[in-house]
């Protein structure tokens, strides 16, 4: 074969594979107005589909990552269409990793359109409509998960109640702290039912941990230093060295009022 005919071949098989890859990933508008929304969808080698979701707002597109579990590519574009939802001045745009069972795995990223501008207000772990409801955004508190060396399902996490103030997004402390009431009174109850002792097994002792600083963690988030302070001064004598330094540590890690962006990774 000759130098031409071969690189004729070789630009041949290049074009028809960009046309390819163009034809499996076309865009695709999930929304036309009031934002533009499109999505191009590739299928995964594993199964299912990976789309990456542009909200446009001038040449620049704003970029959010997700991935459908479905069979077909109609069924992801239709599944995509559905989690993209507009509830003035609100833009909700699902994000999943495609059903994994981490906390992180389903999310909305949220979008304030403000005089034809679209801000991105943030992340929150969970979907809509339950992450927006009576003019409050509603996210989860998971900072300690993985830095306790504790097991996931015993690490303390609470809700969190965030406002948009001037489209940016501040911890609404008296409503964070209102609607844990119930957590916190059932994990004051356990700790009340369940003294602790100085020699507990990890087995007893971690749950008991768990309750703990659930309620000490919540408390020093919403700046309760009143409750903060009788809660330390009741269990503080009844714990060994090592039980005081867990608890010690797990609590240095809350700042109070902290926005979960200062330690979660968006989607």
């Amino acid at each position: 074969m000759s130098r031409h005919i071969k690189w004729l071949a070789i630009t041949v098989a290049l074009v028809a594979s960009w046309s390819y890859q163009t034809a499996q990933a076309a865009e695709l508008v999930l929304m036309d107005t009031p934002v533009k929304v499109t999505a191009t969808v590739k299928a995964l080698d594993e199964g299912g589909y990976a789309a990456q979701i542009g909200i446009h707002n001038g040449p620049i597109a704003q970029l959010v990552n997700t991935a459908v579990r479905t069979n077909s590519q109609s069924n992801a574009e239709r599944i995509l269409r559905k989690q993209v939802r507009w509830q003035s001045p609100y833009l909700f745009v699902h994000s999943s990793c495609g059903g994994g069972r981490n906390l992180r795995c389903e999310g909305e990223t949220v979008f304030k359109v403000v005089e034809t501008v679209t801000v991105r207000l943030g992340d929150l772990i969970g979907a809509a409509p339950s992450v927006y409801t009576k003019g409050h955004f509603h996210d989860v508190y998971d900072k300690l998960d993985g830095k306790l060396g504790i097991a996931s399902e015993l690490t303390p996490r609470f809700v969190l109640v965030l406002d948009d103030v001037n489209g940016k997004w501040v911890v609404n402390a008296a409503a964070t702290w209102s609607g844990n009431a119930n957590a916190w009174r059932t994990h004051a109850d356990q700790i009340a039912n369940t003294p602790p002792h100085k020699d507990w097994s990890e087995t007893e002792w971690l749950p008991y941990f768990s309750a703990l600083v659930s309620n000490a963690a919540l408390a020093r988030y919403c700046n309760k230093h009143a409750e903060l302070q009788a809660l330390l001064n009741t269990v503080t004598p009844l714990l060994n060295t090592d039980q005081l330094r867990m608890v010690t540590d797990a609590l240095s890690k809350v700042v109070p009022l902290e926005l979960p962006k200062a330690w979660r990774t968006p989607y």
